[in-house]
């Protein structure tokens, strides 16, 4: 996995009540452009959730982390690892 998507899944998860790119991006140390593209990403999975519709610009989104998403990709993951 990414260093920058697992940190941005840790970040979500330590940040119940959700928080913006630019949170993240300021806390991770990373270009706004970068984690942007991972939470577009980890929003198409279902992973992270947004309170935004389709019409973003000029919002403030919020992210919010969807641990039992989250979870089953990791099971995933895992299922693949182990040769399943």
């Amino acid at each position: 996995m990414n260093q920058v998507r697992a940190a941005i899944i840790r970040h979500l998860a330590r940040s119940e009540e959700g928080t913006t790119s630019g949170e993240i991006s300021r806390e991770l140390q990373a270009t706004y452009q970068t984690v942007f593209r991972h939470l577009h990403d980890l929003e198409k999975q279902g992973i992270v959730a947004s309170d935004a519709g389709e019409q973003r610009q000029g919002q403030r989104v919020i992210y919010t982390l969807n641990k039992q998403a989250r979870d089953k990709a990791l099971a995933d993951y895992a299922s693949y690892l182990d040769g399943q």
